[in-house]
């Protein structure tokens, strides 16, 4: 579309009119402000998706020197892979951690939980998610 000499760029600008978008998941804990992003978003069934977690303090500076594990889980459906613990990094030391989950084999309610330690803070949050079977 032509308009006033400009071309225009109708498409998903904006995050809120994707039909799949998903908004980062947020939470605090002790003085952190924590962010959660996927990707795909949503998870999806059958799917492995690139895990990213924040840490920022109570001024809003990144924080780049934890420990950062996460697992998940289907509460009430006790699975092999419950306790399995995935070691997060910070590659660009600059308090945002990424690993890879494992595959989400079935559409239901999911956690994704954090286990972090910051100096001699331990915290532990967790994330719920619902999955939807595909059509």
């Amino acid at each position: 579309m032509k308009i006033a000499g400009y071309m225009v760029v109708v498409g998903c600008l904006s995050l809120s009119a994707c039909s799949d978008f998903q908004p980062a998941k947020t939470g605090s804990v002790g003085g952190y402000q924590l962010q959660l992003k996927n990707d795909p978003a949503p998870l999806k069934v059958g799917s492995k998706a690139s895990i990213e977690f924040s840490i920022r303090d109570g001024v809003n500076q990144p924080v780049d020197s934890c420990t950062v594990h996460f697992r998940q889980y289907m509460p009430g459906h006790e699975m092999s892979l419950d306790n399995v613990f995935v070691l997060m990094v910070d590659q660009a030391k600059v308090g945002i951690y990424t690993a890879d989950s494992g595959e989400f084999s079935m559409g239901g309610d999911w956690v994704l939980e954090f286990d972090f330690i910051c100096g001699a803070d331990h915290h532990t949050i967790p994330f719920d998610f619902k999955l939807e079977w595909p059509e």
